[in-house]
């Protein structure tokens, strides 16, 4: 074997070590968390895009009621 297949196979032992312990270690966590954990991080995760929804929503409105404002205003004046 040559010195640069050796290196590319100790390299690719030690990736695969390394995975497998990042395996270990996320199966361990996943024990941790219960089914009841999770439906709560989903609940948290739906209401985190619904607050991201409505906040675009309150800017296009805020927008949109300025726009209204400006041009009754310019009508007021003439």
């Amino acid at each position: 074997m040559s010195e640069q297949t050796t290196a590319t196979l100790g390299r690719t032992v030690e990736a695969v070590r390394r995975l497998g312990a990042a395996i270990d270690r996320l199966e361990a966590a996943s024990t941790r968390v219960g089914a009841g954990d999770l439906l709560l991080a989903g609940e948290l995760r739906d209401a985190r895009d619904r607050q991201s929804m409505l906040e675009e929503t309150t800017r296009v409105v805020a927008q949109r009621l300025d726009g209204a404002i400006d041009r009754l205003r310019t009508l007021l004046e003439e």
